[in-house]
């Protein structure tokens, strides 16, 4: 079943409004601050989670099992399309709101989702703002420290106090939520987001690079196949900023690995290992005090012990929340790659990142 499927025409038509002229989101975000700023201003944010990493490498399990422990507020499938805007879209929205049914998302891993469930689209905000500075033609751009400008700084934290504000009246109290947040893109700017939220927790995850390397090929054709037949899963990718996969598939060019040439047009397995060693080479040399990496093969094996260091590490008020949810880990539906089908020097170069990742492990 393709993405267009979930949408119906006039769901669709809202996405072309709001995504094709990025004007419309920035219009109604002044809009909704000027009629409700009152309500969210004073609302003050601190110890944010942000999960990032590669694709595939477990951070939409992180963010579900976190948000399910009802101490964050974050994005969730019902703030689409109008992501700047989350007050007023939620007053709207709310008179024709459809039932929320699990079914499994597109990615085809088992993983079930529904409106109500947390997905990252905090990605909107930053190309909304600093596309210029991310986004070139075959390849996207790490975003290091001074980068953000302050219209984005001042628009991703309102939006963040207005996310915990819808929050606290979901609740019905004055709720002390935290902001959480999963986007894979943020694996390049890790000591941004250190810049931007001092008192933040940056949780990475990672996988064994066979694994890994397996799972990301076998995305990568998923995503080209639908693409193929289904232009509006294209589109709404590229609207998301989620260039993973797919025809519409940028790498990130961590310390110019990729040149001006980005990536070939029929990518190998060597070149997902190389890119699998870039990115996570590129957090280690990052690497700020706030950062915990997870190792995904030990959460599968020793889940609660994993979750138990990991709800000690980001301060949770209750651990018993997210260490009760072990019992929903699984091993992934992919299969990992044999080492003979990529060249000794690219294996041998992963396998030492990833020694070095699993020491710094919690």
């Amino acid at each position: 079943m393709s993405l267009s499927d979930d949408y119906s025409l006039i769901d669709r038509g809202l996405h072309y409004l709001a995504f094709c002229h990025p004007a419309i989101q920035k219009a109604l975000c002044e809009i909704e601050n000027d009629l409700y700023g009152k309500r969210f201003r004073d609302i003050s944010s601190d110890n944010e989670v942000f999960v990032t990493g590669m694709p595939r490498s477990g951070t939409t399990l992180l963010l579900e099992l976190l948000y399910n422990t009802r101490e964050f507020s974050t994005y969730t499938y019902r703030n689409m399309p109008f992501i700047l805007s989350p007050v007023v879209w939620s007053g709207i929205s709310g008179y024709f709101q459809k039932k929320s049914i699990l079914k499994e998302r597109s990615h085809g891993d088992g993983m079930q989702v529904s409106y109500d469930s947390p997905e990252a689209f905090e990605e909107v905000i930053w190309l909304a703002y600093l596309q210029d500075e991310i986004v070139r033609p075959d390849f996207l751009l790490p975003l290091g420290p001074g980068k953000c400008t302050p219209a984005f700084v001042r628009t991703l934290k309102d939006s963040i106090r207005k996310l915990l504000y819808l929050g606290r009246q979901a609740r019905g109290c004055s709720a002390d939520l935290r902001y959480l947040s999963k986007n894979n893109a943020n694996v390049s700017r890790i000591d941004t987001l250190s810049e931007l939220f001092p008192n933040s927790t940056i949780v990475v995850p990672f996988r064994h690079p066979l694994a890994h390397t397996g799972s990301l090929i076998k995305q990568h054709d998923r995503f080209l196949k639908e693409q193929s037949t289904d232009p509006f899963s294209m589109r709404y990718m590229k609207w998301l900023g989620h260039y993973e996969f797919g025809k519409i598939f940028k790498p990130i060019n961590f310390d110019d690995w990729l040149g001006e040439t980005g990536a070939p047009y029929d990518v190998n397995v060597d070149f997902w290992m190389e890119y699998w060693s870039r990115t996570y080479q590129y957090v280690l040399d990052n690497k700020t005090s706030n950062v915990f990496f997870i190792d995904f093969d030990k959460l599968l094996g020793s889940g609660e012990q994993v979750l138990a260091s990991l709800a000690e590490c980001i301060g949770l008020r209750d651990a018993h929340q997210l260490v009760g949810q072990s019992n929903r880990l699984r091993m992934p539906k992919s299969k990992q790659i044999s080492s003979t089908e990529c060249s000794i020097n690219t294996y041998q170069r992963a396998c030492e990142i990833h020694a070095q990742l699993r020491v710094a492990a919690i």
